[in-house]
């Protein structure tokens, strides 16, 4: 069996009960309409070719109603059930990928498009959607159908019935042919709409730039023929799905033509008689409509099958190690951090850090620069283990961080970045982020330390106002003061800035350089620094190149010595 067929039957077993009992309906439903063989054959022989009989007209009534009202409510029946147990797969599949992504590691996290994976979110989990709740239901009742009309038929001439199924290699061929095509091709079409929206996100998050450079027309032309390379590769599998229909129906009716030639032929010789007949040809078609229908199941089917190998790939992504074996708890965090011997590379063979060793002890403010490249990012990345170094150790408080409860390193750090970072809630969940169990004067008094409870109160909501996507509704040194306050309520023993007021006003800068003058002491403060003001504030400075410290000292004592880090503050501060 195929890995992805028995992996769907694994995962689908919590919903076996419900897909049961939908079936069970489905069966009902697809056995109503084989009342209609019958009626035929007492139509013809009791009612329009002898003398009519009333109580057998009013039977035949009560037989097609009954089924029709039986059939229609089965139907119902089985596809609401199973719609609701495919709806409720397809939203733990969802749920699943959700955590998958949100528990990734970040250096596999950063080979993704964020495109990619919401179009493997939407679109591959709609093919399932569709499959589950649509095609399965109505495949069920068609399955049933096509058995009941076929056993009628053998059980009125075998012979005749063979006759139809001559056709049934051809069927099974061109089937599985075009099966074929339209996997590959619905493939395609699946990368194409991932790279539509990848395409798409990516000039959402950089809008400014786009009309900073005038470059709309060239960001709808791209959109644009990523649009139509979509809909070639879409409308080629739709080729494929609406050529076979009418292939299959050429030869379907072709074997019919040969049933009704032989069927009149059986009549005028005597071996059927013409109820049996009527009988004979209501079978056929009833037969036929599955036979017509089991081209689009499949194409649906064959779908889903790609939508599911592309969900199960996201399902499969390895996730961030949480606690290793004996995971050593951090209960009360001084903030003593050591880098010792550590290498990091992103590529083998191209190291960011190189045998590494530095130290940040609690109360420091360590300031980190260099040029471009340096790795000055890689080391605030390695302290909340959000990479993992290929040598050496880092430690807090003497305790090597990749034996500790990851939960408990993390509690201990709050991070400001440059570009912050806001979800689309109110300025108080925004805040509360920091630690969402605090009370509202507790995110009160965090806005008040972060400098930000004046303009809070001033606007219309107060501490309700939402922030748009990403915060778009504020201005930069609101959103960075906002941040401010998010790691002020959690109280970190561990602080990293990226260099917080790098592009900002003067105004909002020193609200915010006043705010970190209450944030900074007693933690340790890990700082990306670019501005002079940051930098003086450091208590020790970390000047790296290529991965390696060069030089280590306060501003005085660097500048004083003219060496490296002299020459680039006096390139960069000295104009």
């Amino acid at each position: 069996m195929n890995p992805t067929i028995r992996r769907l039957l694994r995962e689908g077993r919590p919903y076996f009960g419900r897909l049961a009992l939908g079936t069970g309906l489905g069966v009902l439903a697809g056995m109503a309409p084989l009342v209609i063989i019958r009626v035929t054959g007492l139509l013809e022989s009791d009612v329009l070719i002898s003398r009519p009989h009333w109580n057998v007209l009013v039977l035949i009534v009560v037989l097609i109603l009954g089924s029709q009202i039986v059939g229609n409510a089965a139907s119902y029946g089985q596809a609401y059930i199973t719609a609701f147990a495919g709806q409720q797969m397809v939203a733990d599949f969802r749920a699943r990928m959700f955590d998958r992504i949100a528990r990734m590691p970040l250096r596999e996290f950063d080979r993704w498009r964020p495109g990619e994976l919401q179009s493997r979110m939407t679109a591959d989990l709609g093919l399932m959607t569709d499959a589950l709740s649509i095609s399965l239901p109505q495949f069920v009742q068609t399955v049933v159908t096509f058995i009941g009309s076929l056993a009628y038929m053998i059980g009125l001439d075998w012979l005749l019935a063979v006759v139809l199924f001559v056709a049934a290699p051809l069927v099974a061929w061109v089937v599985n042919r075009f099966n074929r095509l339209i996997v590959a091709g619905t493939k395609r079409s699946q990368e194409r709409i991932a790279d539509l929206s990848a395409n798409l996100v990516e000039v959402l998050a950089n809008q400014r730039v786009v009309k900073a450079f005038r470059r709309e027309k060239f960001e709808r032309d791209r959109f644009a023929n990523a649009n139509q390379r979509y809909v070639g590769a879409y409308m080629k599998v739709t080729q494929f799905n609406q050529t076979q229909a009418p292939v299959l129906a050429f030869i379907v009716t072709f074997a019919i033509c040969a049933v009704v030639a032989l069927t009149t032929r059986e009549v005028g010789a005597g071996r059927m008689s013409p109820s049996q007949a009527f009988e004979f040809w209501a079978a056929t078609g009833l037969l036929i409509n599955p036979m017509n229908r089991f081209s689009i199941f499949f194409s649906d089917f064959a779908r889903a099958f790609v939508g599911a190998q592309r969900v199960f790939g996201v399902l499969d992504l390895p996730v961030e190690p949480d606690d290793p074996p004996g995971a050593v708890p951090l209960p009360s965090v001084v903030g003593d951090v050591r880098f010792e011997h550590v290498t990091f590379a992103y590529d083998e063979g191209r190291p960011v850090l190189s045998n590494f060793s530095a130290e940040m002890l609690h109360g420091e403010v360590v300031a980190l620069v260099g040029p471009s490249g340096a790795g000055k990012s890689t080391i605030v990345n390695l302290v909340p283990r959000f990479y993992e170094p290929q040598a050496g150790r880092i430690t807090v408080d003497r305790t090597d961080i990749a034996n500790v409860r990851l939960g408990d390193l993390r509690n201990a750090i709050a991070i400001v970045p440059q570009e912050t970072q806001l979800f689309n809630g109110t300025i108080a969940d925004n805040i509360r982020y920091g630690r969402l169990e605090a009370r509202d004067d507790e995110v009160v008094a965090a806005a008040r330390e972060a400098n930000a409870d004046e303009f809070v109160r001033r606007l219309p909501d107060g501490y309700g106002t939402l922030v748009g996507e990403r915060g778009i509704r504020l201005s930069g040194g609101q959103r960075q003061r906002i941040a401010i306050a998010r790691a002020i309520l959690r109280d970190p023993r561990i602080l990293i800035l990226d260099e917080a007021t790098s592009a900002l006003d003067s105004h909002s800068e020193a609200l915010i350089e006043e705010a970190l003058d209450r944030l900074l002491p007693g933690r340790t403060t890990l700082i990306i620094a670019h501005r002079l003001s940051t930098i003086r504030r450091a208590t020790k400075i970390l000047y790296l190149e290529a991965g390696i410290v060069r030089e280590t000292g306060t501003h005085a004592d660097l500048i004083a010595a003219g060496g490296a880090y002299a020459n680039l503050h006096a390139a960069q501060f000295d104009r």
